[in-house]
């Protein structure tokens, strides 16, 4: 998976809500639908964000998924010292991560697929 693929969907996972919103305003949450069940398969992407991209520009987002996701990711919660984990994709499809929240035992979960996330050590 490239990294610009990465970046979208990252992006599509950090403003779901915000995403469905503005699909429904336009009458077909089908494109946003299509791109999470094929990620949550571990289907093939590129098409489905594809798809997402050209429905969210055509509804008036100049920007799209692809170009937002260039802006820079949006991470959840930056704590000052991350430590020396980090947590990422469960399926690594995104470029999104959480830093470990102090005294919280539980990984956190995908937004997409609701499986926790992996923890990775810091290098």
């Amino acid at each position: 998976m490239s990294d610009r693929t990465a970046a979208a969907i990252g992006y599509v996972c950090g403003h779901l809500a915000g995403i469905r919103e503005h699909l429904e305003a336009l009458g077909d949450t089908g494109p946003l639908d299509r791109l999470l069940a094929a990620v949550r398969s571990g289907e093939e992407v590129a098409g489905p964000l594809d798809r997402l991209h050209e429905a969210l520009v055509a509804g008036g987002d100049v920007l799209g998924v692809y170009g937002n996701a260039g802006r820079g990711l949006h991470p959840l919660a930056v704590e000052p010292d991350p430590g020396e984990f980090v947590y990422l994709c469960p399926q690594r499809r995104c470029a999104r991560y959480r830093w470990p929240s102090p005294g919280s035992g539980a990984a956190p979960s995908c937004d997409i697929g609701g499986t926790p996330m992996t923890r990775e050590r810091l290098r």
